[in-house]
Formats: C-alpha cells, sequence, structure tokens
C-alpha cells in the first residue's frame, strides 16, 4: 500500500513539477533565442526613443544593439532538429507569410544604419556578456573639441551649457562672442570636414550635437560668424556691378562729347559745293565713248 502511495505521489509532481528546473529538458533552443529577442528588441528600442532628444542612440544604446546582433548571429548558426538541417532562422521564418522575425530585425537594424552609427562606434561585439566597443578618432576629437568650447561658455558666463538650449535665460551683453569665437570657429571646421569627407555619412550623435551647438551660438547668444568666403562673395558682387556702371557712365560721356565736336564742324564753301554739281552734271551727260 505504500509503493502505491509514492507511485501516486510522484505522478502529482510530474503533473505540477517545474519544469524550469534543470533535471527537465531544456526549451527548445529557437524558442529560447526567440524570447531573448523579443526583450533585447523591446529594450533596443525604449533605449532608442528615450535618447531621440538630445540624439544619443549611437553610443547610448551600443549595449542593446551588439546583443541583438549576437541573437541574430544565433539565429543562423543554431539548428532546430537533431540532424542539423534546419536553422532557427528557417524555424522562425517558415510559413509565416508576416515574417515578424525579419521585419524586427530589418527595423531595428535600418534605425542603427539610417543613424550611421557605424561612423562613430566601432569594434562593437558581445564577449560573454560584456559589450565592448571602441570610438572611431574623428568621434573623440570631435567630443574633446565640443568639450572645449563648452567650456569657454561657461568660464564667459559662469553657466554650465545645457543639453538642449532651449528657452535658456542667457544675458547678450556678455563677451561670449568675442572670448570663444576660436572654439566656436574650431568645432564648427571640424564638423565640415567631417561633412565632406569619403565616409557615408557623418554620426547622428554628432550632427545633433552640432545642431545644437549653432542653436547656442546664433539663437541663444545671437553670435554671427562671419566667413571669410562669404565676405570675399560679397566683396566680388559689390565689385564687379561697380566697374561695370563705371564703363557705361564713361562710354556716356564721350559719346556725348563725340556728338558735340561733329556740330562744330564747318560747312562747305558755296563755291567748292556749285563746282562739284557742275562737275557732278557734265560726268553724266558726257559721252562714255570719248
Amino acid at each position: 500500500m505504500l509503493w502505491k502511495t509514492l507511485v501516486f505521489y510522484l505522478f502529482i509532481q510530474l503533473i505540477h513539477g517545474n519544469y524550469n528546473d534543470p533535471i527537465y529538458p531544456v526549451q527548445n533552443p529557437c524558442l529560447a533565442i526567440l524570447d531573448r529577442l523579443s526583450d533585447m528588441s523591446s529594450a533596443f528600442l525604449n533605449c532608442a526613443v528615450s535618447r531621440a532628444r538630445p540624439f544619443k542612440l549611437c553610443e547610448g544604446c551600443v549595449d542593446n544593439y551588439a546583443r541583438l546582433q549576437d541573437l541574430i548571429g544565433l539565429l543562423e548558426n543554431t539548428y532546430s532538429d537533431v540532424d542539423k538541417k534546419i536553422t532557427c532562422k528557417q524555424f522562425l521564418e517558415s510559413y509565416d507569410s508576416i515574417q515578424v522575425v525579419a521585419q524586427l530585425i530589418a527595423f531595428v537594424q535600418n534605425i542603427w544604419s539610417s543613424s550611421f552609427c557605424d561612423s562613430c562606434i566601432t569594434g562593437y561585439n558581445d564577449t560573454n556578456g560584456t559589450i565592448q566597443y571602441s570610438l572611431t578618432d574623428s568621434t573623440i576629437q570631435f567630443i574633446q573639441k565640443k568639450m572645449m568650447f563648452d567650456m569657454c561658455i561657461f568660464n564667459a558666463t559662469g553657466r554650465i551649457v545645457p543639453i538642449i538650449p532651449i528657452d535658456l535665460n542667457v544675458t547678450l551683453n556678455t563677451n561670449v562672442c568675442t572670448i570663444c569665437l576660436a572654439s566656436y570657429n574650431d568645432i564648427n571646421d571640424f564638423f565640415l570636414q567631417l561633412t565632406h569627407g569619403n565616409q557615408p555619412g557623418v554620426c547622428m550623435d554628432i550632427v545633433d550635437t552640432m545642431n545644437y551647438t549653432r542653436l547656442l551660438w546664433s539663437k541663444i547668444y545671437e553670435c554671427r560668424r562671419h566667413d571669410p568666403d562669404y565676405m570675399a562673395v560679397f566683396g566680388i558682387s559689390f565689385f564687379i556691378p561697380t566697374i561695370v556702371l563705371v564703363f557705361y557712365v564713361s562710354a556716356l560721356f564721350k559719346g556725348e562729347r563725340q556728338q558735340k565736336k561733329l556740330s562744330r564742324q564747318k560747312r562747305l564753301p558755296v563755291h567748292s559745293t556749285t563746282a562739284a554739281l557742275a562737275g557732278t552734271r557734265t560726268w553724266l551727260w558726257s559721252n562714255p565713248n570719248d
């Protein structure tokens, strides 16, 4: 009777047992990757939205993106069957007309690529749960120049530069435009070099930072940057019309002097005119055979 009670107890435990316990068979590896992919894609999207303003997606969300890339690689290198004929990518996308997993992966990768994050972050990967990445040299230089500009603003105003310079209460009679002109020109010229470089695009982290820097400089502190190239254009635009105007005015006065000179010429003597007419008549009525 005791052994029947023991069998019944084991049967009840089997029905209501904890299947997450290591003694039970693990979940299908493809479904396990799918669960992990769901969690990491949600984390990446939350990170991207929270860093939309100011735009700091590339450096702020590289951890989540690197882990997603690692999971995407597992989908192609992990098999759903014992014979290793069907990959998890094929298993999850087969018989699915909506292609949820494929569209999700494409959406995440499109956000990363359209932000040109690879232009400022390289070598990102997940190594045993630790995300390692490095910034490009141009990104490091831009950050250093931005720190120098912010420090100059702080020294000139005594106020820390806000992340988003909107509705900033500033005193416009400061010497910011004069003291920090060199720092602003330095970072602005460096940004223009990046935009004209050979890389496919400038990292949006840098672009957004530069946009706010220009907004702070021109709108908040009402500083204006006079580019020598623009000054040359303005000078040429003024010089050429002036030369043309002087040419036409001088030509007009010269023409008037010539007309006056022609009007003062003396008339031919009367006897000269009469002799000329007589000679003409003689020639007209003469015999050409003579």
